[in-house]
Order: C-alpha cells, then sequence, then structure tokens
C-alpha cells in the first residue's frame, strides 16, 4: 500500500519526520518496508496484515497516526448536494454476499481527462490515469478504502440486479478477456446479462469512455470470502478484490458515494439523481467485556485506567465502564476485533511493545511434558538415522497423477480430499499415504540429477471414509541408487536392504507377506504383518510406472505407526550376555513352491520357542534332487537356553516335532 506523505497530512495534523512515522507503524505491526523521496514528498511503502482491512487507505493510516502521536483525525467533511430527477432500480436477489448495495444516477457529466493535480497524485502512488470519472473513483477507493465502481449508465437495460452467476454465463471484462462464470461468483447484471463481476472487475460493454453522457456509480460491501473464491477461480486480483478479500467497511458505503459524487460534481459537472440503496439490516458491533486488572496482570504491565481509556479513545472505540468490568465497542471498520485478548493487544500496540518489561511473570506453571508420540517420533528418526537414512519434510498436497497409487493399502473403501481452489494444480490433493509424496520427491531428486538416495518421513496422512475426516500418522522410507559407498565397500538399496532396515527398526516383530499393489513390482511387494493385522507395505516401484516417470529402481515403504505402542520402541534394560554354550544347527526343509517361507520361519519359531536365538534363511534352491514343484530351504539356526546346557537328546526331540509340523503343509525335513 503505497502512501503520498501530503496526502497523509491532510488527515492528520502532524509535523515529525517521516523518518519517525515509519518508524513507529512498523512497530505498531504496519510494516514501512521502504520509503522514497518524490521532489518536496515522500512515498512511503506500508505492508499491510490480512486481518487489518481498514488500513487499505490514506484514511486508514492516517488513524494509526493519529492514535500512536495522540494527534486528532480530521475527517472530510459531510458532502451537500441537491439530488434531481429519478435514478436506477436495483435488486439484491443474494443478500448473504452482499449485505449492502448503492447506487447513484448522476446524468450529463462530461468525461475526459482528469485535472493535473489527480493525475500526479495517482501516478506517484502507481494507478495509471484512465480519465476524470474513473479517475475519481480510483482517489476514493486509495483515500476511503471504499472499492467504487462507474457504469455507463445508458449501456445498462433497466434495473440493476445483484445476483449469482448461472453456470457457464458469460462475460468479457475491463481486461477484454471473456470470463466463464459458475454459481459460485457473484456478478451485477442488468435485465439481460452481466455488466460486472461483483467486487472483482468491471464488464466491457458498460465502460465509461469518453462518449459517456449518463453514469451510474456504485458503492457497495460484498461478502470477502465470495470475491476471494472468485478472484482465485477467474485468476483475475485486482486493487478492488484485495479489499473486499480484507473486508471493507460497511458503515463507509454511503459516505465514499458521496464523496465521489462531489468530486464528479466539481470536475464533471452533470445532475445528481435518487440514491438507490439496498442495507435491510444495519450492521451493529457487538460489545466487548474488557476486564483493566486482568490485562495488567496478563501483560506485565501497570498502566492506568486512564492510560488504557485514552488507548480506547484514540482508536474510536466507545467505552462503558462498570467498576472493573468495562464493556468496549469497537467501530465498524475493526471487524478483527471479538475477543478481550484482541483489545489487548490494541493497548500494546499503541503504547508500545518496548513497554513491556522483561521479567519474569510471579506465576510460574510447571513443565508441561511433550506428548507421548514426540517420543516415539524420536525414537524412530534416531534409529533410522543410526541405520543411514535422512529425513525429509514433504508437502502434505501431492498432484493428482499420484492420488491412486498404493490405494490397495486401505482395505476399506476412502476418498481422498480435494482442495477447492488449490495453489497449483500439483498441489490440489491431500495425500492419503506419505508414499505418494515421496515418490513425488523421488521424481524431483532425479530430474534434478540425485540417483542416490534413502530418505523417510513421519508426518500426517489425509482421507475421508464413510463421511468422516480422518489423520494418522505414518511413517515413509524411499530409496534409490547407492545405499553404503566407500573405497572398498559398495552396497545398492534393494528390497531386501529395505527390508532388513524395517527388521531393524520394529525389533524382528514384524512379519512379510507377498500382495498385490499396482504400483509396485508383482514380484517383489509385501504387506507387512504385525499381530496380525496389516500395517503397511514395502516393494519396488513397477517398472512400467518408472519408466513413465523417468525414474531407475525406487524401492518404498509404509507402515502405520499409530499401530504400535510407545513401549514398542523404548529400548529394554541390558541384559547380562549369556554364558551358557550355544549349539548351531543348520537344516534343509523341502515344501512345496508355493508355500511363503513366511509360513516354514513361523513353524520354526513355535517349534524352537525358548531356545530359539537367532535363525538365517541362507539358502534357496530347486534342481536335481529336488522333486518338481517342490523347493529346498535351507536356514541355519542358533539355539541356547537361557538356564541350562541344551543336550543333543532335547534338540532331536525338537526336531522331531519339527519333521511333524512341516508334514502338516507337505513339507518335510531332507537329509544330508
Amino acid at each position: 500500500m503505497k502512501i503520498l506523505y501530503s496526502w497523509l497530512k491532510e488527515f492528520v495534523d502532524i509535523d515529525v519526520p517521516c523518518e519517525e512515522i515509519a518508524s513507529r507503524l512498523t512497530m505498531a505491526g504496519l510494516e514501512v518496508e521502504e520509503f522514497e523521496r518524490i521532489g518536496e514528498d515522500y512515498l512511503l511503502d506500508v505492508s499491510i496484515p490480512a486481518n487489518r482491512g481498514d488500513c487499505h487507505s490514506i484514511l486508514g493510516i492516517a488513524r494509526e497516526v493519529s492514535a500512536l502521536f495522540n494527534v486528532p483525525l480530521k475527517l472530510p467533511a459531510e458532502p451537500k448536494f441537491l439530488e434531481v430527477g429519478d435514478g436506477i432500480d436495483i435488486e439484491v436477489l443474494s443478500p448473504e454476499l452482499c449485505p449492502r448495495y448503492t447506487l447513484r444516477f448522476i446524468k450529463g457529466v462530461k468525461v475526459g481527462p482528469s485535472p493535473g493535480w489527480l493525475r500526479e497524485r495517482l501516478e506517484a502512488i502507481g494507478i495509471r490515469s484512465i480519465n476524470n470519472v474513473v479517475d475519481i473513483t480510483n482517489y476514493v477507493m486509495w483515500m476511503l478504502g471504499q472499492p467504487l465502481h462507474a457504469f455507463d449508465a445508458d449501456k445498462i437495460s433497466g434495473k440493476v440486479i445483484v445476483r449469482r452467476a448461472y453456470d457457464g454465463e458469460e462475460i468479457v471484462t475491463l481486461d477484454g478477456e471473456k470470463r466463464r462464470l459458475t454459481v459460485n461468483d457473484l456478478v451485477i447484471a442488468d435485465e439481460r446479462h452481466p455488466i460486472a463481476v461483483a467486487g472483482v472487475m468491471g464488464g466491457e460493454e458498460s465502460e465509461v469512455s469518453f462518449f459517456t453522457k449518463n453514469i451510474a456509480l456504485e458503492s457497495a460491501c460484498f461478502d470477502h470470502i465470495s470475491v476471494r473464491g472468485t478472484s482465485k477461480s477467474l485468476g483475475l486480483r485486482t486493487e478492488a478484490s484485495t479489499r473486499f478479500e480484507k473486508g471493507v467497511d460497511i458503515g463507509i458505503t454511503k459516505f465514499a458515494s458521496d464523496i465521489a459524487v462531489e468530486m464528479i460534481l466539481k470536475l464533471c459537472g452533470g445532475e445528481v439523481g435518487r440514491l438507490s440503496e439496498f442495507y435491510p439490516v444495519r450492521y451493529e458491533p457487538s460489545p466487548i467485556r474488557f476486564r483493566p486488572e486482568r490485562f495488567n496482570r496478563r501483560m506485565g504491565l501497570k498502566l492506568t485506567t486512564g492510560d488504557i481509556e485514552s488507548v480506547f479513545v484514540r482508536l474510536g472505540f466507545k467505552v462503558d465502564k462498570d467498576n472493573d468490568i468495562w464493556q468496549v465497542t469497537p467501530t465498524s471498520y475493526r471487524r478483527d476485533i471479538s475477543l478481550e485478548e484482541d483489545l489487548y493487544e490494541e493497548i500494546v500496540r499503541i503504547v508500545g511493545y518496548d513497554k513491556i518489561p522483561s521479567t519474569l511473570h510471579e506465576r510460574i506453571t510447571g513443565v508441561v511434558s511433550p506428548p507421548p508420540e514426540w517420543e516415539r517420533r524420536k525414537i524412530i528418526r534416531r534409529r533410522l538415522n543410526s541405520l543411514g537414512f535422512s529425513e525429509v519434510i514433504t508437502s502434505s498436497f501431492i498432484p493428482v497423477q499420484f492420488d491412486s497409487s498404493f490405494g490397495e493399502f486401505y482395505r476399506e473403501q476412502v476418498e481422498s480430499i480435494r482442495v477447492i481452489n488449490p495453489l497449483r494444480e500439483e498441489e490440489s490433493v491431500l495425500r492419503t499415504l506419505l508414499s505418494q509424496a515421496l515418490l513425488n520427491l523421488a521424481v524431483n531428486n532425479v530430474r534434478w540429477g540425485y540417483n542416490d538416495f534413502s530418505l523417510f518421513e513421519i508426518g500426517k496422512v489425509f482421507f475421508k471414509r464413510d463421511k468422516e475426516y480422518i489423520e494418522k500418522e505414518h511413517l515413509g522410507i524411499v530409496q534409490s541408487g547407492r545405499f553404503i559407498y566407500s573405497w572398498d565397500k559398495e552396497i545398492d538399496a534393494s528390497f531386501f536392504l529395505l527390508k532388513g532396515a524395517l527388521e531393524r527398526l520394529f525389533n524382528d516383530k514384524l512379519s512379510f507377506v507377498p500382495a498385490y499393489y499396482s504400483a509396485l513390482h508383482p514380484g517383489r511387494s509385501a504387506n507387512i504383518i504385525y499381530r496380525g493385522e496389516i500395517v503397511g507395505f514395502i516393494g519396488e516401484l513397477h517398472p512400467d510406472m518408472a519408466r513413465s516417470l523417468k525414474l531407475p529402481r525406487i524401492y518404498l515403504a509404509e507402515i502405520d505407526i499409530e499401530s504400535f505402542s510407545l513401549d514398542f520402541f523404548k529400548t529394554g534394560l541390558v541384559r547380562e550376555p549369556n554364558r551358557l554354550p550355544k549349539l548351531k544347527r543348520d537344516i534343509a526343509v523341502v515344501v512345496p513352491e508355493e508355500t511363503q517361507s513366511i509360513r516354514v520361519i513361523e513353524i520354526i519359531r513355535e517349534v524352537f520357542d525358548g531356545i530359539l536365538e537367532n535363525y538365517e534363511l541362507f539358502d534357496v534352491y530347486k534342481g536335481p534332487n529336488i522333486p518338481e514343484g517342490m523347493v529346498n530351504l535351507g536356514f541355519s539356526l542358533d539355539l541356547r537356553a537361557k538356564d541350562r546346557t541344551l543336550t543333543q537328546e532335547e534338540v532331536e526331540e525338537r526336531v522331531s516335532y519339527l519333521k511333524d509340523r512341516l508334514a502338516n503343509i507337505g513339507g518335510r525335513l531332507r537329509e544330508w
């Protein structure tokens, strides 16, 4: 928001250096990003916070300066002019999107170039001069913060109607572009078609030109959410839409119109017709309870009630005092004030943040312990870092192309959550799985020339199930290229390397069962099982998908970590090493080739329960001496009891039991 110092001084009688005004505004929350000298004047560039729509004008900044320096505010005098003749009838069909609308008819105007002083003032703040009528609307908007629009009244058929657009309805706006509208857009229309997109831009057909004789001057208050949505959907952002989005003062609608009318009569001539106004429900600000003693205690200040009341009066607030509890009513232009804490902020802003003493409060509460899930995340991070993985944080939004990837993980039907007005098409859907975002990250890494990475993320996933919105915390991992490399050793990422990392991370408590995922390699994908439930998946990206995305071999895994308690990840007590002798036994198991190795491992665990210290599948063989349709699995077992030395007889007894269990699945032990 560009402000001319000379223009500002028309509203506040102040004679301090421009640098001091810039400093005070910045410390009060309105950062002056820069100011420059323009001849005998200064131009300030003020950054306006999103909740301070009232400051998008010379008057708004002047109010702040008036309060900060405690000097009177000079408001423009109430315009006076004679109304003659008829006006243009209006009808508001969408009052929820337009709580106030005014239209003033002015006939016999002479449209031409603006006088020099008006052109120079507008050009100094970056607005191109068009003609005297349009320049006046821009001038008043910059001065008071109320957007105005002038129509060529002779090009309006019948009455003016404020309504929602029809789906597919079109309008050519002032920039010459044809815009296709939806029912979510508010338009200003005559009895034939739209003549303006409400709060955003006027229509080309009803534009004021040098041939215009009669004008209809619009001043209105439109719903900020509606204007924001229309501006985004049309890709059209204007000075008017910026102000409506942040909220304009509904109390200044008619006053701004009258100021503009007065200027038009002086610079363009003409006669003023009847004002048509729609304002069915008058806006009345609600009072807010305020307790001075509580404010001082909370802020650590010692302001008197007189000091506090002075701030409220300078801000234009109404104060009703009843002993220790006040009722403070903000003005119509301060819609951002709704809580007692908002009043606290206003007092401190005006008095000065530097007045808050740097002391500890007298009442110190105890230290709040972090939630348990923080500890779980910390343990997982530490373990994965020690295994050579690096943490990343990706966006919660993903491209549409990855929306359905890995969806087989959810056995129940779920819906992804789409963003109504995304900033980019690449960020239009909330991720249902971390793997979707990590795959997008892999695409970018490879595109930039980084083919070796081992990355993980702990984050939220989002989906909708049976009309309920659900958030869950997952762990996602993506690997590609070299995992470990040095002068003497090189290990590439692989399915089994990633599987081993997960087994290490989850204390060998996971099981892996082959599963089908359309986005994963059919022979290198599996569900991850914990306590009989599917908690995740692991696999290599499907070769077809990898080729389409121009990726090398990519390995992914994802686990719902909310399925594991915090105690699961906590490291147990250090135990004294077992000093008893260990018995090593190799066995060869012949089973039908369709039998999953995990089924054989489960049987071995059950048979040797209590004495099985470790096991390793070291060989898978099919060929001579193995019957057709069978496969040989070689296991190495480390056997040791905790309280005694194992005997050969005890081990042979367990081996005999193993033979019986294998027979139940069509297998046997192979004799050496």
